[in-house]
């Protein structure tokens, strides 16, 4: 029996999550939060690829970011390149994606004051049944990105 294809989106940032999306499977979304431990993500990924056919795992590209501290810039790239090796040891195909690029892709205009906003209006509209929202009814904008760039992958790797 052939595995649905899926595709898996990751936003590395502080709250940032890892989202695999199965467009065909039908319409399968499952989040990992990038807070778990490294074991923990290296099973959820070792259990989805059982699963499903994961054409490639995306990870956007961050880079410092003016007028951010050092730290923070710093956090930011430490992130990355983490979860990037666990990606990576997983030893399914991982890619890279500039932010712009996505968020281009989805619709996202040049200097949106409220890009997090946009993009999680733009994921609730192309999935809403997507949990991207938090109980209190707050936007999980880890959650939302990592669905876009998900979504940006399929529509990427599917032309």
């Amino acid at each position: 029996m052939l595995k649905p294809k899926a595709y898996i989106g990751v936003d590395p940032g502080a709250s940032g999550h890892l989202c695999l999306l199965a467009p065909d499977s039908p319409q399968t979304i499952e989040f990992c939060a990038y807070a778990e431990p490294p074991k923990y993500i290296l099973d959820w990924l070792s259990y989805m690829s059982k699963k499903y056919d994961i054409v490639v795992i995306m990870i956007e590209d961050v880079h410092s970011i003016h007028n951010m501290s050092a730290k923070s810039n710093f956090s930011f790239g430490f992130n990355l390149g983490a979860v990037t090796a666990i990606c990576k040891a997983s030893g399914l195909g991982v890619d890279k994606v500039a932010p712009k690029v996505w968020q281009k892709v989805i619709g996202i205009k040049p200097k949106d004051p409220s890009i997090k906003k946009s993009v999680g209006n733009i994921a609730q509209s192309l999935y809403p049944a997507a949990q991207i929202h938090g109980p209190k009814g707050g936007l999980l904008d880890g959650k939302s990105d990592a669905l876009m760039i998900a979504h940006y992958t399929f529509k990427t790797y599917t032309k």
